[in-house]
């Protein structure tokens, strides 16, 4: 006991030589020294003391020392130092983390109680809570521009245009369209008026939030594009025609994609205006992707399209091959596809066949060497098949009028049209589908329509009647590849047609049956 005393009031000698900051670790070492006296006595009785974790004083670098568990040890200098969660406090930044004896003996109950008297009431640095904020809601509308909305709204121009500029690389404001709502939060003042801008978040489409963020008034904003969770479903759709494709599958709820592929893949078979008849009907199996909310996002792919004609099935099925390159097949493998369309538009209405007929603006009999289709103006005009454009401009009577060369002995033209499609000029190559222009009233004409014509070694012959070569056949290779395909749709056909469909949820590698219609649920 002699020694420690000798000891301490040493140790009282030299505080008074040295500056503030060092008394304040005096603690700190008298609590060193008190760890080691009681550890050589509890190691000489073979006790182990019982530690636990308090907070000291700050000391002057920061750091956080979490507590640890070490094991024991066997020098009477080092006790052993154990800690649990329960008995561990919470850290904060600059706060050091020290360990103190438990009662143990009279001189480690005694430094402790000095040591919890002397900093009971330590600053501890406290975590900043958020701001409040004043969220504001605005509507788009025709004229505005994102600088001009976030002005009005309360921001300051140049906060406004910080936010405008950090969004750009994410989603250009441009692209915002009347209508859009959009949330801006600023910080509350108090006083009711906006404080700083602090966040912009938007929807642009069901797919996706945009937003434009920063913590506090003094950070630089961050943009970000957060794609919300949907989920990939199958839609089954089936109907009896009475006057029209469009009109029974409108009835039904097909979305207007669907139906425009499906009429596009049976055009190379089936003459729409003349060969529907009533009590004809439908069958389609879709792709469809949906939000939370079960609400419609977008539309896939059409997996499978059978029509019914006059008592006569017709069966396509959509196959991707290994190239990439996608389309409706027979059930033999046999591509709908032919070298060229019989109607490149969709939707028209026939108005006048190929032959003879009293010209509609001459008034006497005159041969029409093509086929009339009556649309609405601006509708898309499609290349009948892939090929080089042989003239693009104004031809006469003809109006707006493109021709098309499809290898040695095809040709097809396309007449009246309100204006050709950018990138189409003669000596250009076309792709089969590619837009070329849209329905008009150029040249002779009463009302827009697109007057269509097909030419074999450079006659003019019926559109609607001449023979057209087959599209390619799978190869015997891929034909395994393409049954397998072929099954597990005919299975989801029957799943469905029993009133239940198979759904694959896109935020998840897994598959569920489900009823028909259903929707994607929470756990998503």
């Amino acid at each position: 006991m002699t020694s420690r005393r000798i000891e301490a009031e040493s140790l009282v000698r030299f505080a008074k030589k040295v500056s503030f900051p060092a008394i304040l670790a005096i603690p700190l070492i008298g609590g060193a020294l008190a760890a080691s006296w009681s550890s050589a006595e509890t190691a000489q009785a073979g006790v182990e003391p019982s530690v636990r974790i308090a907070p000291q004083a700050p000391v002057a670098t920061p750091a956080v020392v979490s507590p640890v568990e070490a094991s024991p040890v066997e020098a009477p200098a080092t006790p052993k130092i154990t800690a649990s969660a329960a008995s561990a406090p919470s850290q904060s930044p600059g706060v050091l983390q020290q360990a103190a004896l438990t009662p143990g003996d009279e001189s480690a109950g005694a430094g402790e109680a000095a040591l919890e008297s002397q900093f009971a009431e330590q600053a501890v640095e406290e975590i900043e809570p958020e701001p409040a904020t004043v969220v504001r809601e605005i509507t788009v509308v025709p004229g505005d521009t994102l600088m001009s909305l976030l002005v009005d709204a309360g921001a300051e121009r140049v906060q406004a245009h910080q936010a405008a500029t950090a969004m750009e690389p994410v989603y250009s404001a441009r692209r915002l369209r009347p209508g859009q709502e959009i949330k801006v939060a600023f910080a509350d003042t108090g006083d009711g008026e906006p404080g700083p801008l602090l966040a912009i978040n938007f929807r642009p489409n069901r797919e996706r939030d945009i937003e434009i963020s920063r913590s506090s008034a003094t950070d630089e904003f961050f943009a970000e594009a957060i794609d919300r969770p949907v989920a990939r479903q199958l839609a089954y759709a089936e109907g009896s025609i009475a006057s029209s494709l469009s009109v029974a599958a409108n009835k039904v709820k097909v979305p207007n994609p669907v139906l425009v592929e499906a009429i596009r893949a049976f055009s190379y078979d089936v003459d729409f205006q003349r060969e529907i008849q009533k009590g004809d009907s439908f069958e389609f199996l879709y792709e469809i992707f949906v939000d939370e909310e079960g609400a419609l996002v977008r539309t896939g792919d059409l997996l499978f399209a059978a029509m019914t004609l006059s008592g006569s099935r017709t069966e396509l099925f959509y196959y991707e091959r290994a190239d990439g390159n996608a389309d409706f097949f027979t059930p033999k493998g046999a591509s709908v596809r032919r070298s060229l369309m019989r109607t490149p538009i969709d939707g028209a209405r026939l108005s006048s066949g190929f032959g003879m007929r009293k010209h509609p603006v001459l008034g006497y009999s005159k041969m029409h060497r093509g086929t009339d289709f009556a649309a609405p103006r601006g509708t898309p005009v499609y290349a009948a098949g892939n090929g080089v454009v042989d003239f693009a401009g104004r031809k006469g009577s003809y109006g707006n009028y493109v021709r098309l060369r499809h290898g040695s002995t095809y040709q097809t033209a396309y007449a009246h049209m309100k204006s050709i499609a950018k990138g189409i000029t003669k000596g250009g190559r076309v792709k089969q589908g590619q837009i070329i222009g849209y329905v008009g009233t150029t040249g002779r004409s009463t009302g827009p329509h697109l007057h269509y014509e097909v030419m074999v070694s450079g006659k003019q012959v019926n559109p609607l009647k001449v023979t057209l070569p087959r599209g390619d056949k799978l190869k015997e290779s891929e034909m395994v590849d393409f049954a397998d395909r072929r099954g597990e749709v005919e299975r989801q056909l029957a799943l469905a047609q029993g009133g239940v469909l198979m759904v694959q949820r896109a935020c998840e590698e897994r598959t569920e049956v489900v009823e028909q219609g259903s929707a994607m649920g929470d756990d998503c």
